[in-house]
Order: C-alpha cells, then structure tokens, then sequence
C-alpha cells in the first residue's frame, strides 16, 4: 500500500512542479487531475479529455512533459491509489460518478442528488490525504506566534466559524474583516512566526489571493483550504488541505470546508490539554456575564381562580 501510494504521490508532485511552466492548455489537462485523481483511474484518455474539456493530444504532451511514455503508465499509478483507498470511500465515488440521471427531475429527486453530492464532498475530504495535511496544519497552528485568518465572500462561513471556535481556547487568532477598509491594516506586523489560514475556492476572491502573497513575501506560514493544489492561493502554502465543493446547484458547496474546519478544531482542543479546558471554561463565565445565550427559566401558566 505504502508503495502504490508513494508512486501516486510522486506523479502528482511531478504535475504541480512543473505546473507554472506549462501551457494554458495543458495547465488546464495537469488541474483536471489534480482534481480529479479518480477520473484519471477510472476513464480511458479520451473519456478523460472529453471530460476536462481538451484535445486528446494535450495529455499525450503532458505525459512527455513529465517524463512519462504513456497516459497508461500515469494512469496505473491512480487505479493502484484508489485500489489502497478505504472500499466505502471509493464505493460510494464510484457510484456518484457512474449512476444514472434517469427522466426524474422532480424537485424530491434533486434534493437526493444534491445529499448525495454533499456526501461524497465529506468523504472526498477527509480522505488519508487530507488527513495527513490536516495534521500538519495543526502542527503550524500550534506553534504559530499569531493566527490570522481570511476568507472572503462564499467562504467567510467557513473563516468565520474556525476562528470563533479558536477564540474559545486562544488569544493569538485574527479574522481580517477588513471593517471601513481596514483590511491591510489587520496584517501589520505579519512575520515569520505567525501563521495565515486562507480559505479560498475558484472564482477565487482577490483579497485572499493577496494575503497569501503578501504572507509569504513576509515568511509567513501558509495554510490553504482550497479546491486544489495548484490554487492561486495554495501556491506558496505549508499545508495545502483540498477540499471537495461539487453541487448540483449553480453554486458550489462550502459544506466539507466548515466540516474540515470544525475538524481541525477539534484536533487542536484535543491536543490542547488542560490550558486548553481552563481558557473554555474562562470564555463560558464571560459569555454568561453578558447572558450571551438565552436560559429557560421554566414555563409559567397563568393562574386561574
């Protein structure tokens, strides 16, 4: 397994290595398998081209262009990966990708397939690949002076919620909110010790596309929530974690990045030990100070004589 593994990881490095210096229409072939590594195991290479919108020819070149002979050879070192994945994880891909739409477009049958999608969105990622980056993440996190996070637009839910739940345990955290254009101001100061957690999908905002670029002209570190590895704002990260965003609707879905998210606190109040439990129960006593939360002091019923 460990072999098989090493093997996909290494043609996968090999695509995001040379990435920059391809030619927007093999970029275009190199991305598509990037993000759809069980694409690349399951479809021959024209079902493949078909898929991603290119010619044939581009991934014959893409292939010479990484050092390959053949599409087959690239192709076997996928079908190996999927083979060592969990069987219910590569079951269920297996069968959205395969299933038939059938005549039914009731809206009970979008609903279906939109649960579905969603599903196989949180299967996809938390998979051992993105286990592996989110406990490397957490490794940064953990020794990071300051935490500074962005997420812009569609993902401001998923920033958001990882930075509230953050600020449960630890005082170090940062959600640039950028409040009457105070949005660069929020990063002064940035350096080599700090950490910035970006989350970002395609169309990809501007603003955390600058983050990222400013934090790493800084030193910072880079944690990138993102829909590929060869997102604009993964390209100079620590720790990218890919996440799946497919939707039925025309909208994509940030249902796995809250969830990876959520997921990544967890694992940090795991590891936080007792500092961790002392700084919650802190954050609780403040919180009931402002009655914060709303307490039911019973049910009254009027009296009647």
């Amino acid at each position: 397994m460990r072999r098989n593994m090493g093997v996909y990881a290494d043609l996968r490095e090999r695509l995001i290595a040379g990435y920059g210096d391809l030619s927007p229409q093999l970029q275009k072939a190199a991305r598509y398998m990037l993000d759809h590594p069980d694409d690349v195991a399951l479809k021959s290479m024209r079902s493949l081209a078909r898929a991603a919108d290119i010619q044939p020819s581009a991934i014959v070149r893409l292939m010479k262009t990484i050092g390959l002979e053949s599409y087959q050879d690239f192709r076997l070192g996928y079908q190996n990966r999927l083979r060592d994945l969990p069987a219910s994880y590569a079951g269920r891909a297996w069968q959205l990708q395969h299933r038939s739409a059938g005549e039914d477009h009731s809206e009970d049958a979008l609903l279906g397939e939109i649960a579905r999608q969603e599903t196989d969105n949180l299967l996809r990622s938390f998979g051992p690949e993105a286990r592996r980056a989110m406990r490397s993440a957490c490794e940064y996190l953990e020794q990071a002076r300051r935490v500074f996070v962005v997420g812009r637009r569609g993902a401001w839910p998923a920033a958001f919620q990882f930075a509230y739940a953050c600020r449960l345990f630890r005082d170090d955290v940062t959600l640039l909110e950028g409040v009457a254009g105070t949005f660069g101001d929020e990063l002064r100061g940035l350096g080599r010790k700090d950490v910035v957690l970006a989350v970002g999908f395609a169309p990809y905002t501007s603003e955390t596309v600058k983050v990222t670029e400013f934090a790493a002209a800084q030193g910072a570190a880079i944690i990138a929530v993102t829909d590929s590895d060869v997102a604009p704002i993964a390209v100079q990260a620590a720790v990218t974690i890919v996440i799946a965003d497919g939707s039925p609707s025309f909208f994509q879905s940030f249902t796995a990045a809250v969830s990876v998210l959520q997921a990544l606190v967890a694992l940090l109040v795991a590891r936080g030990g007792e500092g961790a439990l002392q700084q919650i129960a802190s954050a609780e006593e403040q919180l009931a100070v402002f009655d914060t939360y709303w307490q039911d002091a019973g049910i009254k019923r009027n009296s009647r004589s």
